[in-house]
């Protein structure tokens, strides 16, 4: 990785969605998303937005970091049932808090708050552990941004406060800050 540099940040405002059911995988690559059967894996997608597997039948996106706008609206609002691909839209933005972990130290930090082995030497580029983070249930992707080590971090968002109080206080003694998500494009 090219940068120490050390911050967390609040997504939460960028565009999420999920969609589950037997025929969520077809129904997507259908739709363009690059998606593959591999549980607890994300893939990029050409504008920037990951997908992540959660599992054969369950996926989550979310936005690019850059967004303008909300494309997962539109695919969304073009969901109908009557076309019956036995998949159903999960709206994520409401239900999931979303943090960007970054810098070298991201794994530290971590590792005070979970307990599986997020290393980059154990846990690789694009690699999902559905866990525990500071109690709470929680979906742990990392996906490196611009050559910078980069840890997402999603949880409920009634305890979207109290994640980004665990993750400050973690980082307390490595020096990082909260920070915009102009840091983590540029």
């Amino acid at each position: 990785m090219v940068s120490s540099r050390f911050g967390i940040v609040d997504l939460s405002e960028l565009p999420r969605l999920g969609f589950k059911g037997r025929g969520t995988l077809p129904a997507m690559q259908k739709r363009g998303i690059v998606v593959e059967n591999r549980p607890n894996r994300a893939f990029r997608q050409a504008d920037g937005a990951l997908c992540m597997v959660l599992a054969a039948s369950e996926i989550f996106l979310l936005g690019a970091l850059d967004a303008k706008e909300d494309a997962f609206a539109t695919l969304e609002n073009r969901w109908r049932i009557e076309d019956g691909e036995q998949t159903y839209p999960m709206p994520r933005r409401h239900s999931h808090a979303w943090f960007a972990v970054q810098g070298d130290a991201a794994p530290a930090i971590l590792a005070k708050l979970c307990a599986v082995d997020l290393r980059p030497h154990r846990f690789e580029d694009l690699a999902i552990a559905q866990t525990s983070v500071a109690r709470l249930n929680s979906i742990v992707l990392r996906a490196d941004v611009a050559e910078r080590l980069t840890y997402h971090v999603l949880a409920d968002s009634a305890s979207s406060a109290y994640m980004l109080s665990c993750l400050t206080d973690s980082a307390g003694e490595f020096g990082g800050t909260v920070t915009d998500a102009g840091s983590l494009v540029s």
